[in-house]
């Protein structure tokens, strides 16, 4: 017995390889992906029309149960409140005015009316020269590089 017969097959089929036999192949495989993308497309279109409907179902049920009347609103005239006398902040080592109002402004909005700003001055850290970068790395280039490496 010969060891080449023994792996080889021997058929008789041969492969037709005739334009239109080609053409009809591949009419098929692209009519079959695109049949399944279509058919695809459609289950999602019905799922989704699928959970809209109950969701809204749901925030109807949900409105029914807080439906309720809004309570009333009281309303006290109350006297306007006294003219309070603007301070000036003290601006030392050349800071514009622009700055000034900005933290001035960012101060009145998260203390309210009766804070008061009485200098602006940079911070210790500020007026210090800046750290060598290679030492000591960027706050914002640790959180991205944080960001970028952590596992999935």
């Amino acid at each position: 017995m010969n060891l080449l017969n023994l792996y080889s097959l021997t058929t008789s089929i041969v492969p037709d390889r005739s334009v239109a036999f080609t053409a009809t192949l591949i009419i098929a495989g692209l009519s079959v992906v695109l049949g399944v993308l279509a058919l695809l497309i459609a289950v999602v279109k019905i799922y989704g029309i699928i959970v809209t409907k109950t969701q809204g179902v749901n925030m109807r049920k949900h409105k029914k149960k807080t439906n309720t009347a809004p309570p009333e609103l009281n309303f006290v005239n109350t006297p306007p409140p006294a003219p309070a006398k603007p301070a000036a902040p003290a601006v030392s080592q050349g800071i514009s005015g622009e700055v000034v109002a900005a933290i001035s402004a960012a101060v009145y909005m998260m203390e309210g009316e009766g804070a008061t700003v009485t200098s602006i001055a940079p911070a210790a850290a500020a007026r210090q020269q800046a750290p060598n970068p290679i030492t000591r790395r960027n706050p914002w280039a640790f959180a991205a590089i944080t960001e970028n490496t952590r596992p999935f």
